[in-house]
């Protein structure tokens, strides 16, 4: 066995100075090499993830709309009771312009007004739809004009001295408005002699110019008298019993049948 120093290039100085012997594999003609160290396990990164844009927010909006939507509702709420009150107090307080039922102003053969100093005798009656059949010139196309829609009247014979004889009635029209706008029209066509009351029978008393005529709004109805005398003597206009008569059957027995509806408070009644 020989023994040797190896070549230089075989050996390599270790850092204490000792050697570090390198063996080559002796084999069938190749080296011996050491097996390669193991791949190192390959680790993926998962993929990054998106982050989603953040969503506006709703609730907010959601609310505003909510309250918008009570709000308006609220709004519509008070708008209808609002106007329901309204309605009902304008019913409460508005007075009946129409009487829609009146019993007849003539039933019995003798009125007995209330002072009277004697009876009233109804001598004829008539009623009927067609106003204008109880008046004369302008004034049916008035009282038509205004809702006129029936007339009930009576010829009597006053219980005074004199034989004054009498055709009264009442005209039904549309309310009381209606009835306010004819009382103010009467005494124009009745004082120029373009309009005025007929008597019954036809022609009782001679030339109506020397009639005298009283007449009174109550509610919607326009009450009347003409006052004649036999043979077409004239009733002056200061004719005391004139003023009794008028009195009697136009403000007593004719405007109690035929009462004005009820005032509001601060209007005044029809005196």
């Amino acid at each position: 066995m020989r023994y040797g120093t190896p070549f230089r290039p075989a050996h390599r100085a270790t850092a204490d100075g000792g050697l570090v012997l390198l063996v080559r594999g002796i084999g069938s003609g190749g080296q011996h090499r050491p097996p390669p160290a193991p791949p190192l396990p390959r680790t993926r990164r998962p993929p990054a993830r998106r982050r989603a844009a953040p969503r506006p927010s709703v609730e907010p909006q959601r609310a505003v709309l909510w309250l918008t939507q009570g709000l308006a509702g609220v709004i519509l709420l008070g708008l209808a009771l609002t106007i329901g009150f309204l309605v009902l107090s304008s019913d409460r307080h508005q007075p009946t312009s129409v009487i829609t039922t009146a019993p007849g102003l003539f039933t019995a053969d003798e009125l007995r007004p209330a002072g009277a100093s004697g009876a009233y005798r109804v001598e004829m009656r008539q009623s009927g739809a067609d106003c204008r059949e109880a008046t004369t010139g302008q004034l049916g196309a008035v009282l038509m004009s205004h809702g006129c829609s029936s007339v009930e009247r009576a010829g009597l014979t006053a219980p005074y001295p004199g034989g004054y004889l009498v055709t009264a009635g009442a005209f039904t029209l549309a309310d009381a408005g209606a009835a306010a706008e004819v009382d103010d029209l009467v005494r124009g066509l009745v004082e120029t002699g373009d309009g005025g009351f007929t008597t019954i029978p036809a022609g009782r008393g001679g030339d109506p110019s020397t009639a005298q005529v009283g007449w009174h709004v109550r509610g919607n109805y326009l009450l009347y008298c003409v006052i004649t005398r036999p043979g077409g003597a004239l009733v002056p206009d200061g004719d005391p019993y004139a003023a009794r008569i008028t009195a009697d059957l136009v403000d007593t027995h004719l405007g109690e049948s035929r009462p004005a509806p009820p005032q509001p408070p601060g209007v005044l009644a029809d005196s």
